[in-house]
């Protein structure tokens, strides 16, 4: 009798497995929407009606609406069709957002030596409804002004592919410092950049795309420099798999550029360069990031990378050191201090390290410890606001950096 029990027994075990095999989606319901185009959410539902769907799918595409950046909180749940219990055979997929204020302005005042640098900038992450972002805004000091537009569309036509756009012009004051944050030169410069990025984009994190752009300077007074005016193009390899995570995030992002230039005036352009970023979450309420960027490249002297300010490169003096070729690298630790509905402040401990060069110069080299504050808004876009104090170990010199946001550079 033992042989046609166990039979018994694999014969309910397959029935039962069939019948957790056999959930269906009916329909897709949405709740929380109302300045959001139901397509920014459903583009990432791949089951359709009908067809088999599972506790995993839910949870996927509760990561890819999370990676959005626009909902404060997001519920991805399967019931069963038209009442409230968990799913067994016809499910509808239900999804409930909250919607994030998207638009903020962002006013700038700085004060350095003689100089003085206010304006503000207009920055909307869910223009139109679509995910698609804008931002705008213009500086001006007593040495000169800037204006800023961009455009981001991340799926355009809710397709996978993406493009983003950035131009930058202005007069500009300039001055190329040590790390000891020693003035050796200073000029100013009518500047014009223009650059933008269009591939396509998988759900699973990888980017392949083609950047292009244009770049040109002229020296406004006499410094002896000759105009630059130059052309690029090249190929955008990324890697993201970052989530937000608590107040922060995780996850590993990554990116390689390689471009080269058509110069019609001044020095030809080519560059290699990548900046990398690793978010682990060691606790509830702590974060560590290691991050690392570099870049080797041929530029035309007026439209060098200029380092001091971001991360790895906090003990400099902020974009007063030229370099055309570097490798930085910072290790973040930080830990949540306050935590209210509204936003969670944290205290953030770090130490920045690198190299870089100019022209044919030899290399300067800096490293040092530093600790910050930062301010991570839950129910706006903009990620965080905060302010850095870095102590360089060879020059001894103590910088200040304030940061919006959890950019790389």
């Amino acid at each position: 009798m033992k042989a046609p029990a166990l039979a018994l027994i694999c014969l309910a075990a397959t029935t039962l497995q069939g019948a957790a095999a056999e959930k269906r989606l009916h329909r897709v319901v949405l709740n929380g929407l109302s300045r959001t185009h139901e397509n920014v959410v459903t583009q990432f539902v791949t089951v359709k009606p009908g067809e088999p769907v599972s506790a995993e799918d839910a949870v996927e595409l509760r990561t890819q609406i999370e990676r959005l950046r626009i909902f404060s909180e997001t519920r991805v749940e399967l019931f069963e069709y038209d009442s409230r219990e968990p799913c067994r055979s016809l499910c509808d997929l239900h999804i409930s957002v909250r919607e994030k204020w998207s638009l903020y302005p962002i006013p700038v005042y700085v004060r350095y030596r003689d100089t003085e640098i206010g304006g503000a900038f207009a920055v909307e992450s869910n223009f139109l409804g679509q995910n698609k972002g804008l931002a705008v805004g213009a500086l001006a000091s007593n040495r000169g002004w800037q204006a800023l537009a961009g455009f981001t569309d991340p799926h355009i036509g809710y397709s996978r592919f993406t493009t983003t756009f950035r131009y930058l012009t202005g007069r500009v004051f300039i001055e190329d410092a040590t790390p000891a944050g020693i003035v050796k030169e200073s000029y100013t410069m009518m500047r014009h950049d223009f650059q933008s990025a269009t591939g396509y984009q998988w759900l699973s994190g990888f980017f392949v795309g083609v950047i292009a752009g244009y770049r040109s300077a002229v020296m406004t007074d006499n410094a002896p420099l000759l105009p630059a005016s130059v052309m690029n193009l090249g190929v955008r390899l990324r890697f993201s798999n970052v989530t937000p995570t608590g107040y922060f995030q995780s996850g590993l992002e990554s990116t390689l550029d390689l471009e080269r230039g058509i110069a019609f005036a001044g020095e030809q352009l080519h560059v290699v360069s990548s900046a990398s970023a690793l978010h682990v979450r060691v606790s509830r309420s702590q974060f560590v990031s290691l991050l690392g960027s570099f870049q080797y490249s041929a530029y035309p002297r007026q439209l060098e990378q200029r380092l001091g300010g971001w991360q790895g490169t906090r003990t400099l003096p902020a974009l007063l050191i030229p370099a055309d070729r570097f490798a930085v690298a910072a290790v973040n630790y930080q830990v949540a201090l306050f935590t209210f509905p509204w936003a969670t402040f944290a205290a953030l401990a770090f130490v920045d390290a690198g190299t870089a060069a100019h022209d044919r110069e030899n290399p300067v080299y800096f490293w040092g410890p530093g600790a910050g504050i930062r301010m991570y808004l839950s129910e706006i876009t903009v990620p965080a606001l905060g302010v850095d104090a870095a102590r360089d170990m060879l020059s001894e010199q103590i910088q200040i950096s304030f940061f919006i946001g959890y950019n790389l550079q």
